[in-house]
């Protein structure tokens, strides 16, 4: 029995580096690739961009690896959903959606989008997201015990 254990966690393990891997892939292509732009006053064109800091390039990084973790979070208890159709792992799957559309309306590639930069919260945002992907990576390695 404890043999069946260990290979599971071993199991586990390797698919939840290889997630985390597979985020920080994703997160290092964008933060090299993607600009988010400063502050841009109101009114007017904005200016053009300075190159990006080494916070920002973090930030974007650790929040597309939370975004990649909670997608597989969504995808493991999906598949436990249609498995066991239990009530309880719908309202998990509710709460990571949740939790999905938050970060995702954190993002700082939403920055980009509007043309809207994270201000003097680019650190704050940082360690938002830092905490965040490692209780993300634990939630996801309890799961798949």
């Amino acid at each position: 029995m404890q043999g069946k254990e260990k290979g599971s966690s071993g199991r586990a393990a390797i698919w939840v580096l290889g997630v985390i891997a597979i985020g920080l892939g994703a997160g290092a292509a964008l933060a090299l690739t993607v600009h988010v732009p400063p502050n841009t006053p109101g009114g007017g064109p904005p200016p053009p961009p300075p190159p990006p800091t080494v916070v920002t390039q973090l930030t974007v990084l650790l929040s597309t690896l939370s975004v990649v973790l909670v997608v597989a979070l969504v995808v493991v208890y999906g598949r436990i959903y249609g498995a066991t159709r239990a009530p309880y792992v719908l309202g998990l799957l509710a709460f990571l959606s949740a939790v999905l559309l938050g970060l995702v309306l954190n993002s700082p590639l939403l920055f980009t989008v509007f043309h809207l930069g994270p201000g003097n919260l680019g650190r704050f945002l940082a360690l938002s997201d830092l905490l965040m992907s490692f209780g993300l990576a634990v939630f996801l390695y309890l799961s798949l015990q």
